[in-house]
């Protein structure tokens, strides 16, 4: 079976059990906690996708890492492993969090730009976008020098680019369609 398929069948689960238990903002903050960990710990992943290491020192190690967690969260974390569906734990943990924001209505609006946005400009992305979606706006924001000046968005599979960068390509290639010759005038006489 695909991973893809597994980690929405099992993010489903979760999301429905963390629903029927009332700890759905509970388990959902473990999620983002646990999907920080994964990113930043290369060790972890690769913790969690030996097959040699056995399921009992799996579950000891991930008992001590997700101390203070929700009770659901742990036991659910026990079950993938007792299942030894562990190596997919990064997938489950970040398609829970696309479910939870499709479930909330939450568009997760990706902002790169040169320098950080100021907290007047957050707020008029954020009034702008919930316009036009429809939809509550939560933004990351990423500082790429590239950038150079202005901005671009991303959210879900759309992008909107406001950088002087790609303004400047769009002015590269309409300057390559105009033709500069006129006729009966030779270059450089008058």
């Amino acid at each position: 079976m695909n991973v893809t398929l597994i980690a929405e069948r099992y993010a489903k689960a979760l999301l429905e059990m963390a629903l029927e238990k009332k700890v759905l903002e509970e388990v959902n903050m473990d999620m983002i906690r646990l999907a920080g960990l994964i990113r930043e710990s290369r060790p972890l992943k690769l913790f969690l996708r030996a097959p040699i290491i056995n399921p009992g020192k799996k579950h000891a190690v991930m008992d001590e890492i997700l101390r203070g967690f929700n009770p659901v969260t742990i036991a659910f974390i026990n079950l993938l492993i007792s299942k030894r569906r562990e190596s997919t734990i990064p997938e489950i943990v970040n398609q829970f969090i696309e479910q939870y924001n499709k479930y909330k209505n939450i568009i997760i609006l990706r902002v790169k730009a040169a320098v950080p946005l100021n907290i007047e400009l957050q707020k008029q992305l954020t009034s702008l976008m919930a316009g036009y979606t429809k939809a509550n706006i939560s933004i990351i924001e990423e500082v790429d020098e590239s950038v150079i000046g202005g901005f671009v968005l991303s959210w879900d599979d759309k992008q909107y680019d406001a950088s002087i960068q790609k303004q400047i390509e769009r002015m590269k290639k309409g300057l390559a369609r105009i033709n500069l010759y006129v006729k009966g005038i030779e270059h450089g006489r008058h």
